[in-house]
This record gives structure tokens, sequence and C-alpha cells, in this order.
């Protein structure tokens, strides 16, 4: 991008420096520079020093040939300085209709049968355990074997897993795959599993610290009083658990009408140190959490879909650490798209697609520290396109952040060194980047900033830890605010067409 500036003047032929608006130029707070109105043309001091030299060559004959190229040049500099730069178009994506899901008919996916095939582990270890409450149900407790199908374990179920149609499956115990098993819920065999959920008894999945994997399938809770997966959270609902060391592995799988509030039950969880995972090519809605993750090392979620969930689309939590969250949707979620939530560190979150979710696209939370938002496209959500919140150390590049219904991008509370660089923020309907309360370190540079609805960069800090540089900030209600006692010095930015002037101080 052209880093040519509007403001004529010696700085600007050198640099990109910060055009003024129409109207005095006057000291704010701090030595900072107040403006108001639309961008200037050239500084009277300049034009006035090369049209003395310019008259002083063409007294002399042999000089007036030499001074019509000067006056050319020179004009051809000053076009070229008083350029507006032109920003970068933004590619925006249109956010398609809510997805409407039947909960009669929840399975809209043909099951995927590209996976490799279950058994080859020897004889499955099976036993039936009574319930461990009272009320509750009964338990198939898989112990030994590798990979089983789960059909296998029907014959010694009581019951409590039957084929009740063409790979359609119904579960009405709880399964817990403990150490030295694992167990296989695959597509074509198992096209769909049915979690029933009634009465106040529900069936749930649970890798105890064996390894549970599911290829292809479509897993919902079923309701069969009323003949369609479970919609009411209030007494319970199945889910999906893997925990103490288990692996827990989803691929071209959808999961949907799953979990409530219950600790541990949130839907599709992943919890404790040394449990492992990955989430692929998957499809999560109507769930409590799309996903959720506890003191979990190493978890990937890729090229997956997370819409129309209770709450959060993909909510890694406390302490969990070095995802990839990469290549995903997550939209018209109950509160975020994808939030990293208390002590989650060192992961990245790439090349995702976050829209219309009730509050914000991304967030960072809480001492969720040292992380990368890069390439992703965030917009039309409820609240900010991406916030970050008391957490430190992180990068947000390259992100095209548009069409929100407040900010784009805000750091906010104790936040420490946060780099925004190279983002495109436009169209957003309050600020365009926001840096707030006690954040501190903060870098604003190479963004593009635009068409926002109120300011393009808005600053309430105290401290002058701060760099705003380098930025294309047009077409905003205002450029730069400053309160508290931020500085960003003239010429730092190129800054024009903003209505009420380019940098303000309150």
């Amino acid at each position: 991008m052209s880093q040519s500036t509007s403001r004529c003047s010696a700085s600007a032929l050198r640099r990109r420096g910060t055009v003024l608006g129409r109207g005095a130029r006057r000291p704010g707070r701090h030595g900072r520079i107040t403006t108001t109105g639309r961008d200037a043309g050239a500084d009277p001091r300049m034009t006035q020093t090369m049209s003395r030299q310019i008259a002083s060559r063409a007294a002399h004959p042999r000089g007036r040939t030499a001074a019509l190229g000067v006056l050319l040049a020179v004009s051809a500099l000053l076009a070229s300085a008083c350029a507006n730069p032109t920003p970068e178009p933004v590619a925006k994506k249109e956010a398609p209709p809510s997805e409407k899901v039947d909960p009669a008919a929840p399975c809209s996916r043909e099951p995927w049968t590209g996976g490799e095939g279950g058994g080859g582990g020897g004889a499955p270890t099976v036993r039936m355990d009574p319930p461990a409450s009272p009320g509750g149900p009964p338990t198939i407790t898989l112990s030994a074997g590798e990979n089983v199908p789960l059909p296998a374990l029907a014959p010694r179920s009581g019951g409590n897993l039957r084929e009740v149609g063409d790979g359609v499956w119904e579960l009405r115990a709880d399964i817990s795959i403990v150490p030295g098993a694992s167990l296989r819920i695959a597509a074509p065999e198992v096209k769909w599993l049915r979690l029933i959920s009634e009465n106040g008894k529900i069936a749930a999945v649970k890798a105890s610290g064996g390894g549970l994997d599911v290829v292809g399938s479509c897993i919902t809770t079923w309701d069969p009083g009323a003949n369609t997966a479970d919609t009411n959270l209030d007494d319970g609902r199945g889910y999906l658990l893997a925990r103490d060391g288990a692996r827990m592995e989803i691929d071209h799988a959808e999961l949907r009408f799953l979990g409530n509030g219950t600790v541990e039950s949130y839907g599709i969880s992943w919890r404790t140190e040394g449990t492992t995972g990955k989430m692929t090519n998957s499809v999560s809605s109507h769930n409590y959490f799309g996903m959720y993750s506890y003191e979990v090392a190493g978890l990937v979620v890729t090229n997956s879909e997370f819409h129309d969930n209770k709450l959060y689309g993909i909510d890694p939590h406390t302490g969990s650490h070095d995802m990839l969250i990469e290549g995903n949707v997550a939209h018209d979620n109950g509160k975020h798209g994808i939030i990293l939530a208390e002590d989650c560190t060192d992961s990245v979150i790439r090349n995702n697609v976050v829209y219309r979710n009730a509050h914000h696209g991304i967030v960072l939370y809480l001492r969720s520290d040292r992380n990368t938002i890069e390439g992703n496209d965030s917009f039309a959500n409820a609240s900010q396109g991406i916030n970050v919140n008391e957490s430190n150390d992180s990068t947000i590049r390259n992100n095209r952040v548009y069409d929100n219904n407040e900010a784009g991008i805000s750091v906010t509370q104790t936040s420490r060194n946060i780099g925004v660089e190279n983002n495109q923020v436009r169209g957003n309907k309050q600020d365009g980047v926001r840096v707030v309360s006690e954040s501190s370190g903060t870098k604003v540079s190479g963004n593009t900033i635009g068409e926002n609805g109120r300011y393009g960069v808005y600053v309430d800090i105290d401290g002058d830890d701060l760099d705003i540089s380098d930025n294309l900030i047009f077409a905003n209600r205002s450029g730069i605010l400053l309160k508290g006692s931020a500085v960003v010095p003239d010429g730092s930015n190129s800054i024009f067409e903003n209505q009420n002037g380019a940098i303000l101080s309150d």
C-alpha cells in the first residue's frame, strides 16, 4: 500500500504524515495537535519558499528554462505528495441466512465412510455396571480391546444398546471407556447414534482414560416421547466426554442437541491434564457449548462448523494451551464465537470465519497470554469483532474485521503488549480500534481503519506506553480520539476524509 500522505509539507515528502483537517491547527493537551474539519492543502511556508527560488532563477534569461523545469518538477512532486492513499479494498463475506435444523430429523449430512475400519484389537472385554446413583442409567464399561466398533458392545449391553433402523442405534446407558481400551463410533455401521433422554435419565459416552473415535457418524440426544432430539436443557441431556488422560478424536461427524449446564456435561468436552484429541471436518450445533476443554494441551480444532450453540461456539478454557483453531466457521452462537478463557496460552486462532454471534466474535480473556489471532474474518457480531481482555503478549494480525455492531478490535482492562498489526478494520458501527482502561504496551500499526461509525482509533488510557503508527485512517466520523495521557506524534499516520477531524483530544 502506498505510504503517501494528503498533507503537503516538507515532512510529507519524506514520510507518511498526519493529515490535518481544514481549519486551525492548535496545540492540544500534552503538546498534541487537535484538528477539526476536512483535510488541508499545501503547507504555505513550503510553497512560498519554492516560489522565491523559482522567481530568482526566472530573473535571468538562461535560467528561465531551468526555472520552468523546476516548477514542473515541484508541481508534480506536490501533486504526488498531496494525493490521498488509495485504501486497499476489503473482500467482505456475506453472512448466509441462519441454518434451520429440524429436531425430528437432525442429521443433515450424508454419513462419511472414508475412515479406516474398526476391530483388529482382539475380543473386547465388556461388563455391565449398575447405576452410579439411584435412578441413574447403568454403565456399559469397555475395559479391553482396541478400536472396538460400537455394535460389538450390543450383545453384552443388556438391551441398552440396540439397532432400531439401518445404521440407527439407540443408547439407554452410559458407556465408559477405561485405560487399555478404545471405542470406535463410525459410519456406515453407525450412521446415527441416539442418546436416549427421557424422564430425567440421560445417556452419555465417556472416555475415562481410554480412547474414543467418532468418524462419519451423527450423534444426537433423543426424546422417545416427543420423537425428536431433546431440546430441553433443564432436565439434562446426553454428552460426549474425554478426561483423565483419555484421547477423543472426532472427524466428519455431526454432533447436535447435546449437553447441559452441569460441569462435565457441556456437550463435547475434553478435560484434565494428559487428555488429548482433535475435532476436524465436523458440525456442532444446538449443543450447550460447541466444544469445551479444561487443562488440555495440544488440542486441534480445524475445518469444522459451530453454530446455534447455547453459549459459545469454540471454548477452550482454564489452563488449555498449545492449541490450533484453524479454518472453522463459528456463527449464530448464544454468546461468543471463539473464546480462549482463563489461562489459555500459546495457541493459534487462524483463518476462521466468525459471524452473527450474540456477543463478540473472537475473545482472549483473563490471562490468556502469548496467543496469535491471524487471518480471520470476524463480522456482523452483536458486539465486537475481536476483544482482548486482561490478557498479554499476543498478536492480532492480518484479520478482516468489519460490520460489527460495536467496535472492530478492542484491547481492554489490564492487557499488556498486544500487537494490532496489518488488519482491515472497516464499517464497524462504533470505533475501529479501541485501546482502553489499564491496557499498556499496545502497538497499533500498519492497519487500514476506515468507514467506522465513530472513531477510527479510540484511546482512553493513563500513560504513554502506546504506539499508533503507519496506519491508514480514513472516512470515519473522526480519525483518532485521545483521552487520558496518551500521545500520538504528529506525522505518524495517514489520516484523511474523516468528518470531524484527524486527531482529537478530550
